[in-house]
């Protein structure tokens, strides 16, 4: 070969070299930017982790001590998702306009789910345990030992894109609840209730109107008795966040459960209240007392007052 030919030769090696060189490096500079990005963002996720789940922690102790759930209750909340919104619907609707027994009632309820529910159990006692960061370590140290294995380094990092704060599914409850029943609420509620208990246990009832509070007095005793129990269930119904009970269909249920109960002594009727609202099918004929027995009254109406029997004879002529 030549003098020339060997420079040619020598030329395009020293090419060669440069570009592998160049080819090296910039595969080292990609590998660079890809670990640093992956470090990065992967101590971010971590660190995000982190945060929420001490955002977390703060709501299960504000629910706990400034709004009264059992920290079971809270923690299930929690790691189902639904504990940020519970607290901000509850703080929507105003603490004086909560109904009185929601909160405990919804505490109960849960704490019966979790209890009956072995899987979902453990994920509440894990959420018990405190907050212990081992997780958040554990994948930190994993990123840093996958230094130079671009591979396992990638694998570590999918760890870091999770979201383990959900432990559980969402949790059974009427969401939509949690506010009292309002005044006028109240007022149609005891209104339609006593026309309805006067029309079927043929009683007489006194009304008392004071703006949007309504008193009504039984003749009865045990028909006051049974009317101010049904008053409370109806309520009951309405503000329990384990029913889908608006106030109109509470108030329809448990009218139509006594509406057959005409001949039963008021405390049977009170007995048996749950049974029939369960059961539209219900017999109340093993519990007929006779008219006699009842002690019926005559139940013409009277100034002032109200009856069925008036509320039908006014139907009558109109």
């Amino acid at each position: 070969m030549s003098f020339g030919g060997l420079m040619l030769a020598a030329g395009m090696a020293e090419a060669y070299n440069e570009d592998v060189a160049r080819k090296k490096e910039l595969a080292a500079d990609i590998l660079a930017s890809q670990t640093k990005y992956l470090m990065e963002t992967g101590l971010s996720n971590i660190e995000n982790l982190r945060k929420k789940k001490k955002e977390g922690g703060a709501r299960v102790n504000n629910a706990e001590r400034n709004w009264g759930f059992s920290r079971k209750a809270a923690i299930a909340l929690e790691s189902s998702g639904q504990l940020e919104f519970e607290l901000e619907k509850l703080k929507g609707i105003g603490v004086d306009k909560i109904a009185p027994n929601y909160i405990e009632n919804l505490s109960k309820h849960l704490e019966s789910q979790i209890d009956n529910d072995e899987d979902l159990a453990a994920a509440i006692v894990r959420g018990l345990q405190g907050d212990s960061f081992a997780t958040e370590e554990e994948q930190a140290l994993g990123l840093i030992n996958a230094m130079g294995d671009l591979t396992e380094l990638q694998k570590q990092f999918m760890k870091t894109t999770g979201d383990s704060r959900t432990l559980t599914p969402k949790l059974n409850y009427q969401s939509s609840k949690g506010a009292a029943i309002t005044l006028p609420e109240r007022k149609s509620i005891q209104s339609q209730l006593a026309t309805s208990l006067g029309t079927i246990f043929q009683s007489k009832f006194k009304r008392d109107d004071r703006g949007d509070v309504v008193h009504f007095q039984f003749d009865d005793p045990e028909v006051q008795t049974m009317f101010n129990e049904l008053t409370k269930k109806t309520i009951d119904l309405k503000e329990s966040p384990t029913t889908s009970f608006s106030a109109a269909s509470a108030l329809n249920a448990v009218i139509g459960s006594v509406q057959n109960a005409g001949l039963v002594q008021p405390q049977a009727v009170l007995d048996n209240l749950d049974n029939a609202l369960g059961n539209p099918q219900f017999d109340w004929t093993p519990f007929h007392t006779s008219t006699k027995d009842k002690g019926g009254k005559d139940n013409s109406a009277l100034p002032n007052e109200v009856t069925g029997a008036k509320k039908k004879e006014e139907e009558a002529t109109t």
